[in-house]
């Protein structure tokens, strides 16, 4: 069982632990949470200019800008690596409001290995759990791992790499090899995660890179995913992204072979309190003022969000009615109608994950 010496000067002598229930595993223990979370919380705000600190959901976008972006420098370049085991996410709620959530690492126990899924804490409560597209989502032991060994990182930052690499980027699904997997962007390359598909799940089999990758077949419609909080979900009809235009990106990286970039120093000088009092210029510099809007991806509170500056304008883009416009000769309704059927069949009952990669 895990005992690990928490990293914080605001709850010293203190050891994070793991609880055990049957053949379920959290890490942290849940009872540990709220005290964590109140440490880490403490170090998080300190620093910040009053205003950022005190945002709430009155507070306007730019503010709220500000505090995602110090939040995500927060959890994944200050503390994307803790001697504790504890990881940070960068998380806003159903207000877009920011918090620091501790990621809750679950782990059960499967006839072909462990499988993993994760839930956010903050203050004194979970987020509701994240969903895909109206289905749970889990990882086994092996994709985790394949992850780690194929993915240049710095020691103890791989699970925050992975996290923000699921968690913070589009999510579009593509034939790759003999199977279909989840091809995300990483940095200036992309990695692959193979699944599989239940009625109310997608269990992530592996992870490939490009490198591993023998084939990769783009599709018309692409297949689009949405992460949003809770499992409601109805597909949007109109998106602020082009899943048209993120797929054939995907399919020139591959293309190209563009390869993952190498893991980079970490530097020791950075400290927080520095940090903190930087972003609020940094997105000044860029252009985040008064009229700036902070939206999610889709309008659908999860996981995803996007700035716009002042001068931009959010897009409303109908998927289907883009495609017909730009191909005519295709009879769109027909394609779709096959597509679904050609989904739904491959959707497997309930049964313990095969390893791919």
């Amino acid at each position: 069982m895990k005992h690990n010496p928490f990293g914080s000067i605001y709850k010293t002598d203190f050891e994070v632990v793991e609880q055990r229930e049957g053949n379920c595993r959290r890490f942290p223990h849940t009872a540990q949470l709220p005290l964590l979370a109140r440490a880490i919380n403490l170090e998080f705000y300190a620093p910040l200019p009053a205003r950022i600190a005190r945002v709430d959901r009155r507070g306007s976008a730019c503010d709220k800008i500000v505090l995602h972006s110090a939040a995500t420098i927060f959890c994944a370049l200050i503390h994307g690596a803790r001697a504790d085991g504890l990881h940070l996410f960068a998380l806003a709620d159903a207000d877009l409001v920011t918090k620091v959530a501790l990621v809750q690492q679950v782990t059960e126990s499967a006839p072909l290995g462990s499988l993993h899924s994760f839930r956010f804490f903050s203050g004194t409560e979970f987020f509701p759990d994240i969903y895909l597209s109206g289905k749970r989502v889990r990882f086994t032991d092996h994709a985790l791992q394949r992850h780690s060994t194929r993915v240049p990182g710095n020691l103890g930052d791989d699970l925050m790499n992975f996290l923000l690499t699921f968690y913070g980027t589009p999510i579009i699904a593509m034939p790759v090899g003999p199977g279909r997997a989840f091809v995300l962007m990483y940095m200036e390359s992309l990695v692959a995660l193979t699944f599989q598909e239940t009625e109310h799940e997608y269990i992530i089999t592996s992870c490939l890179t490009i490198n591993e990758m023998n084939s990769l077949r783009p599709e018309l419609p692409p297949h689009a995913y949405n992460l949003h909080y809770g499992p409601a979900f109805t597909k949007p009809k109109i998106r602020n992204w082009l899943p048209m235009q993120c797929m054939t990106s995907l399919y020139e990286i591959w293309r190209n072979k563009v390869p993952l970039p190498p893991k980079r120093p970490t530097d020791s000088r950075i400290k927080w309190p520095m940090m903190a009092n930087w972003v609020r210029g940094n997105q000044a510099l860029q252009g985040y003022g008064a009229g700036s809007r902070f939206v999610f991806v889709d309008n659908l509170p999860g996981p995803r969000t996007f700035n716009l500056r002042p001068t931009e304008v959010e897009p409303a883009i109908d998927e289907l009615a883009a495609c017909k416009q730009a191909l005519p000769d295709y009879d769109w309704d027909a394609i779709l109608a096959e597509q679904a059927a050609e989904d739904k069949k491959k959707i497997r009952r309930e049964e313990p994950p095969r390893r791919t990669g």
